[in-house]
């Protein structure tokens, strides 16, 4: 159901609702006055017969007749078609009610009517009384302040029903504009977008409303996808530039065979190279098979492994590989957490050889295992130059090497895929490292008696 339909829906139900309160509302209020009309004359019912005695009483004295003004009631006796005026309102001189048809005595519980007035406009509520002598007394009160009540009543809910309806238009058009108009920008920001034009954004209130949350999140996703696209296109920029140069080489060697231009002495040669060329080719291929098994959340093994039987080994192969180094392990006892082992072995064999390739002689490089709180804390410490804030931001980025580092060998897929990894576990990577100070590269994982995520052992 569209915005639209149910502001006409709740517009159809409130003019319901106030059309049957401006049926039934005047008509309570009518009965509940006349109720009140119909307590007064009887309470005037015994004042009256009273009234008409003392009148009788004027007559056989010969005293002039003179009909007594009194409040809103009128009193007449009626005897043989005549009516005597006992007492008439003072706001209505000369008006009359109609005589009712019934009539009854003082001892029955008569209820009154309403009826017109003889001449003129106006209503009366009226009884007919029986006297002893065979005459009637006729008992009215007009009913022109019930009449003036209710025209005030319906005046004021008119002006009411009026003033909600300009509410209500008002309300739905603020409604309308605040709820469409941020979703027709979208909508004309998505279709721009469709068309090619990237760079538009839905424009944001600054409101808390959901219009203002659905363009914030919109403009969030637009720029995450933009983040995205930007580094798939220097991904794939990456990978073309690194997998062009062996692909150069092997190309150019088979080519200068074809035309003959190598000689029988050099072929050992050419093959040799054409057999590092391809190496190297392939092991670029399999880190981006790596990277995209663990983008696509494939699970890794899960077994109990010991992070300091780990640092003690690649310790051990750092030693074989570089024996001019210094490279120490300090571990303080089994660091154990739950993760696959080869991979962690990964982790922390290309996290030394970084340090250990990035760093000259005489710097040292300290591999450092311990536990913090419910984390197994790894360290891989070297005394190097260091790096500036802006390229330990990228350290993690994939291809992205330093300028001292872009002369040295490598994919620049190292970190990428270390990074990858830890995230695999649950795990944090972090580095800390300042020009001059050295680099300190900490990897965080859940100990094997926790299972929460890894959360920063960095100072911010």
């Amino acid at each position: 159901m569209t915005l639209r339909t149910r502001l006409a829906v709740v517009v159809g139900l409130v003019l319901v609702v106030l059309l049957a309160v401006g049926v039934l509302l005047p008509r309570i209020v009518r009965s509940s006055l006349i109720d009140e009309v119909d307590r007064q004359l009887g309470a005037a019912g015994p004042i009256a017969l009273q009234l008409t005695r003392d009148l009788g009483a004027a007559d056989a004295n010969r005293r002039p007749q003179a009909a007594t003004r009194l409040s809103e009631l009128y009193v007449a006796r009626v005897s043989s078609g005549t009516r005597q005026l006992v007492v008439a309102p003072a706001s209505h001189p000369g008006r009359e009610p109609n005589l009712p048809v019934t009539s009854f005595d003082f001892r029955s519980a008569a209820k009154p009517i309403t009826v017109t007035s003889v001449s003129g406009s106006g209503s009366w509520r009226a009884v007919r009384r029986s006297l002893p002598d065979g005459s009637s007394l006729v008992i009215a009160l007009s009913l022109d302040p019930v009449a003036a009540t209710i025209h005030k009543l319906l005046l004021a809910m008119q002006l009411a029903a009026v003033a909600v309806l300009l509410a209500m238009v008002a309300g739905g058009w603020w409604l309308l504009r605040l709820g469409l108009r941020p979703i027709a920008e979208v909508t004309d920001v998505a279709d721009a977008i469709a068309s090619g034009d990237r760079s538009r954004r839905v424009r944001e209130t600054g409101s808390r409303t959901e219009a203002g949350h659905l363009a914030r999140a919109f403009n969030l996703m637009l720029d995450e996808q933009q983040t995205i696209d930007e580094r798939l296109r220097r991904f794939v920029s990456d990978a073309s530039h690194e997998l062009r140069t062996p692909v150069t080489a092997i190309g150019g060697f088979t080519d200068l065979w074809r035309v003959g231009a190598i000689e029988e002495t050099q072929l050992d040669d050419v093959m040799r190279r054409i057999g590092q060329e391809a190496a190297r080719m392939r092991g670029l291929v399999e880190d981006l098979l790596l990277l995209a098994r663990l983008d696509d959340g494939r699970p890794l093994a899960r077994q109990p492994v010991d992070l300091a039987s780990l640092a003690s080994d690649a310790v051990l192969d750092a030693s074989a590989t570089h024996p001019s180094r210094a490279v120490t392990v300090e571990a303080s006892g089994p660091i154990m957490v739950l993760g696959d082992e080869a991979r962690l072995r990964q982790v922390i064999a290309n996290l030394v050889t970084n340090a250990l390739v990035h760093t000259e002689p005489p710097a040292h490089v300290t591999v450092r295992a311990e536990r913090s709180g419910d984390l197994a804390v790894l360290s891989v410490i070297d005394e190097g130059a260091g790096m500036s804030a802006e390229d330990a931001s990228r350290a993690f980025d994939r291809f992205w090497r330093g300028d001292a580092a872009r002369a040295r060998t490598g994919t620049g897929l190292g970190l990428a895929i270390t990074h990858s990894i830890v995230e695999a576990h649950s795990g944090r990577l972090e580095i800390d490292s300042r020009p001059g100070t050295g680099t300190t590269v900490r990897v965080a994982l859940p100990s094997l008696a926790s299972s929460r995520p890894a959360r920063p052992v960095l100072a911010p």
